[in-house]
């Protein structure tokens, strides 16, 4: 995916110092911006979706929105047939129904849906709630009744499944905050089987995310497998669809290659013996699928030197890409002009927060100032996390067509625009 050619760096074939220059071009020409920039490139958004369908044969896929939510990415996503979207807010589902997903391919899941939202996805007609509480379910059931609607509800389980991954993506475990415990789903078993309100249409379960082990989610299928058998009996229906989450692990270090972590001929071949063609099974991907997309491009702005390293000063920050300071993750940095020394940096960004900082301690080719770097695999919870801390204003999103033309897709924000919403 990144490697060199004459010390010139290549991403998914292109040339970045003559992409960053177009790109530089164009956000001057428009808008007169001169800064950092987020850079996706929608031949590797179509490669992972391909990935996903390829590796995942007869299974469907609602797209996580969270991980990167650009109405242009989201529209190019919907037009796969085998793809929804998964969202957790109104404003997901209003940014789902705008990029033209179809209700019937949306399901929306969180912890805490509010009265309106819950009102929404009813009066939307989306496939599924899925429910995390059985105060939820209740919520659910009343504001069907006074609608005078029938709800399409999921339940989603807790399988207290441990997975190896960071403490702040596991979500499968008893004391987590998502899904239903063995009690509440007997509950809430019971509340669906004496209303007229309620459709219970899934199962679903969510272990966690950056798994690269097939093993958790066999454990998971079977769990849920017996769940779905406790349903029928219970409900003498059958379930439409079994949703065993998303969380497919994405390398942030490997550079070569598709980054492909994750047998999915072994997780297939173990979901089709456990329910054969009685039901449809779900994935929820997200960061598998938007995680290689993007690119975070930005200058050196300063060098200071210290006692055995370097402080790299960039023009972007915290509030761009916050994932090294939330979660201590990694991302590649790449000058986009390899230089023959190295030395050992600390890449910083200017925001008044010692936090703000990239990556410490970093061997990378010699740096200068004014240089262009690209801080990889920052497709995923980049942009749609990204704040006014500061009072920084949101900086513009681009795209690369698979033609080679270079579209904005968010506009860089104005302080005006920053400012419009507060009331004096």
């Amino acid at each position: 995916m990144f490697r060199y050619k004459d010390n010139s760096l290549q991403w998914n074939g292109v040339d970045m110092p003559q992409m960053l220059t177009d790109c530089v071009r164009r956000l001057q020409t428009d808008f007169q911006y001169r800064g950092p920039f987020w850079l996706y490139q929608e031949n590797i958004l179509s490669t992972r979706l391909s990935l996903l369908e390829q590796g995942l044969p007869g299974c469907s896929f609602y797209y996580s929105v969270k991980s990167q939510s650009n109405l242009s990415i989201l529209s190019r996503i919907a037009a796969h047939s085998r793809f929804g979207a998964d969202v957790v807010s109104g404003g997901e589902l209003y940014r789902a129904l705008k990029a033209g997903f179809k209700p019937e391919k949306i399901v929306f899941a969180g912890v805490g849906k509010t009265e309106v939202e819950i009102t929404a996805a009813l009066d939307f007609g989306i496939r599924s709630l899925h429910v995390e509480s059985v105060s939820e379910l209740r919520d659910i059931h009343r504001i069907a009744e006074l609608k005078g609607l029938i709800a399409r509800v999921t339940l989603r389980l807790n399988p207290d499944v441990e997975v190896d991954t960071h403490r702040h993506i596991t979500t499968g475990k008893e004391e987590n905050k998502f899904g239903l415990s063995e009690k509440d789903f007997k509950e809430a078993l019971a509340i669906i089987a004496n209303s007229e309100f309620l459709n219970l249409v899934g199962l679903q379960a969510h272990i966690g995310s950056q798994i690269f082990d097939v093993a958790p989610y066999i454990k998971t299928a079977q769990f849920l497998y017996e769940k779905m058998t406790v349903v029928q009996m219970a409900l003498k229906t059958s379930l439409e669809y079994i949703s065993l989450g998303g969380g497919f692990g994405v390398n942030y270090q490997q550079l070569e290659g598709d980054a492909v972590n994750f047998d999915f001929a072994a997780l297939s071949a173990e979901v089709k013996k456990i329910f054969g063609d009685t039901i449809e099974v779900h994935f929820e991907p997200g960061r598998f699928v938007s995680a290689p997309l993007g690119i975070l491009a930005t200058r050196v702005r300063h060098l200071k030197n210290r006692t055995g390293k370097v402080i790299a000063i960039i023009d972007a920050a915290m509030n761009d890409l916050i994932r090294p300071m939330l979660y201590e993750a990694y991302h590649p940095i790449l000058p986009v002009t390899r230089r023959a020394g190295e030395g050992n940096y600390d890449v910083v960004g200017p925001v008044c927060e010692s936090t703000d900082t990239f990556a410490s301690a970093r061997k990378l080719p010699e740096l200068a100032e004014a240089d262009w770097l690209a801080i990889g695999y920052a497709g995923a919870y980049g942009s749609c996390m990204s704040s006014n801390f500061n009072s920084r204003p949101l900086i513009p999103e681009l795209l690369v067509t698979p033609d080679g033309k270079i579209q904005t897709i968010r506009r860089p924000q104005t302080f005006e625009q920053m400012l419009a919403p507060e009331v004096i």
